[in-house]
Parts: structure tokens; C-alpha cells; sequence
């Protein structure tokens, strides 16, 4: 899987600075380089869960990842408020080179707008490298991408599979029966008669 690394500003504009100092340890995150995308379209009132995000520890000491949801990258489309994504409430904990897929899920408002909405998946590590008295920090980010469409979500009954309706109706004719059954009082018997000899010395067996 391609990785797509991005390094903060002030890390960039320090590193010729600070090289000697840094090439015992380093920090480094990385994040798949395809976007996070919603496979289908969500409705207002909704909730639906994403692609989980791929992330790796690239530097040399252990990381401590972050997911943050932010607009970075020139896309189209209506920005995400980071309130829709839920994410793991704890930074997740990696060591050197150690990946993870960190679960993403949307909810969509009831009174969102439709349309198409754009922002980034921001994975941030928060273990500091220390180096020349700066605490250096890493980040790398990928397209997250949904559209939503008019209308709200169907409840009740619309949301059910329809392979599934018929077995629930089976189970309603059962029920009712049985209930009818009790009511009136109906039983019903099998008897098996007793067994005779039939001619040439078979045996029948009597209804």
C-alpha cells in the first residue's frame, strides 16, 4: 500500500537545523494515500460506517496516533465538520513501523444540507522528538469524501431486507394460527391403527 507522508512547516524549515542531533531518533506517520469514501449515499439522519483509515509509525521510537478531521487539500465540495466523524476516542499506540486501521464512522444530522462534502483525514502523532530545545511533531493526511443525498432516513418497515419480509410473514400466519388453535379449542390427533395380515401372508397396515 502506497503511504503518503506529510510533514508539518516547522519540521520542514528545522531538519537541515537540527540533522545532526536527529539522526539517533526520528518521528514519522504515514496514512494510505487513497481517500476514505463512503461507498454509497448517506441521508440526513443517518448513520454509516467508513472505510477504516490505515496508518504506520515511520520514524525510529514509538508513536502515539491521532485521527482529526480537517479541510487541507484543495478538493470540491462542502467542508466535513468533524463532529460527523467519530473516530477512536484514545490515540492508538504503535511502535516502530507498526501499522493499524483505526475504524471511522459518519452521522449525518437530520437537518444536514445535500450535496457534496469534502475534507481530510488527519492522522497526527503526538509523542515530541525533542531536539535543540523545538519539540517536533508529524502529521499525514488523505482525502475523506461522501455525498448526501435529499431526504431523510426510511425507519420502520422501509429499513428491513426485503428477503427478509417473507419469512417474517410466515412467522405472523404461525403465530395467528396457534392463537386461533387455543381459542377454539380444536385438536387435532394421529391414531396408527392396529396391524393385520393381509392375503399371501403380508402384513397390512390398517388406516
Amino acid at each position: 500500500m502506497h503511504l503518503r507522508l506529510l510533514l508539518s512547516l516547522p519540521i520542514a524549515a528545522l531538519l537541515v537545523a537540527v540533522w545532526p542531533a536527529a539522526t539517533y531518533a526520528s518521528v514519522g506517520v504515514g496514512v494510505q494515500t487513497g481517500p476514505v469514501r463512503l461507498s454509497g449515499v448517506a441521508h440526513a439522519g443517518g448513520r454509516y460506517a467508513l472505510p477504516p483509515v490505515f496508518v504506520v509509525n515511520t520514524g525510529t521510537q514509538p508513536e502515539s496516533v491521532a485521527i482529526a478531521i480537517e479541510r487541507i487539500s484543495p478538493g470540491t465540495g462542502r467542508t466535513v465538520p468533524p463532529a460527523w466523524i467519530s473516530a477512536s476516542s484514545a490515540p492508538v499506540r504503535l511502535a516502530h513501523e507498526q501499522s493499524a486501521r483505526i475504524p471511522l464512522s459518519l452521522t449525518v444530522p437530520a437537518n444536514a444540507r445535500p450535496g457534496r462534502y469534502f475534507s481530510d483525514v488527519v492522522a497526527k502523532g503526538t509523542a515530541p522528538l525533542a531536539t535543540g530545545g523545538a519539540n517536533l511533531g508529524v502529521a499525514a493526511a488523505t482525502s475523506l469524501e461522501f455525498t448526501v443525498v435529499p431526504g431523510v432516513v426510511a425507519s420502520g418497515w422501509a429499513n428491513v431486507p426485503g428477503w427478509l419480509l417473507p419469512y417474517v410473514a410466515a412467522v405472523i400466519v404461525a403465530a395467528a394460527a396457534m392463537v386461533v388453535v387455543r381459542r377454539t379449542g380444536i385438536r387435532i390427533r394421529v391414531e396408527r391403527g392396529p396391524v393385520r395380515a393381509g392375503a399371501g401372508g403380508r402384513r397390512d397396515d390398517a388406516a
